[in-house]
């Protein structure tokens, strides 16, 4: 018998939210496919067929939770009329809201990717993605409707963003202050700074003024770095030169 799409979808989120029950109840580690598959009410095989890693597992709940804030926002009346710096809290608010109830399997994202950064940045190419295209449409839209000048090195921001976001994802997590006061905080103060930033394109004035000292007082150095190997190159003699094994010692 044919499985439907939605069915298909079905299977992969009960095998997902089996997974996040696993995986915060034994860690990362102590998880088992087996336990995950048996707990989300699918063969052995199959969960193989959607997920055949548990680091695609893992990870696949990171590109989950990406596509249901898209789908909060889509589902916000008159977002569209909101201005740029609500849009982007409002982002950042909806991401916190949906992680909080796998709170603790997001403490596993962590660990796993401290542990291994290069394979947990590709694992995260789908979640990472899905934000970076919601911040193009966010910035875009901004830009055309002349709320922002054009953003200098703009291709840059959306990825800046997400780290951004990775930041307070991680300050969160250790955020013990009542209904997490602090990260509120946090991200206001930001926030301001953020959009500060994006209306007085300062961004691209930052770079402007690194590649200045950079081309100007780095490369200068490096210059006279290389003229002074030159120097000692040409004016040094060689180790041990004119010493000669053969001859007597007094």
């Amino acid at each position: 018998m044919k499985i439907s799409e939605q069915e298909k979808v079905q299977t992969r989120t009960r095998i997902l939210e089996a997974a996040v029950d696993v995986i915060t109840e034994k860690g990362f580690k102590s998880a088992s496919m087996r336990e995950i598959a048996q707990r989300a009410k699918v063969g052995d095989a199959t969960i193989y067929n959607y997920f055949p890693s548990k680091e695609k597992l893992l990870y696949g709940y990171c590109e989950d939770v990406q596509r249901r804030v898209m789908a909060t926002l889509r589902g916000i009346d008159k977002f569209h009329e909101y201005t740029l710096g609500e849009q982007l809290q409002q982002l950042v608010d909806v991401e916190l809201q949906t992680w909080l109830p796998a709170r603790e399997f997001l403490q596993e994202v962590f660990r796993l990717t401290f542990y291994s950064p290069v394979a947990a940045y590709e694992h995260l190419d789908a979640a990472r993605g899905l934000n970076v295209r919601m911040v193009v449409d966010l910035l875009d839209a901004a830009i055309e409707a002349g709320e922002v000048p054009d953003q200098p090195y703009r291709e840059l921001l959306p990825r800046l963003f997400w780290d951004y976001q990775t930041g307070v994802l991680a300050y969160w997590l250790k955020d013990d202050s009542e209904g997490f006061a602090e990260t509120t905080q946090l991200v206001d103060r930001s926030m301001e700074i953020i959009t500060g930033v994006l209306h007085m394109g300062l961004l691209g004035k930052a770079v402007d003024l690194m590649s200045f000292v950079f081309r100007t007082h780095v490369m200068n150095h490096l210059d006279r770095f290389n003229g002074l190997r030159k120097t000692m190159g040409e004016g040094k003699r060689r180790f041990m030169a004119g010493d000669d094994d053969d001859a007597p010692r007094s």
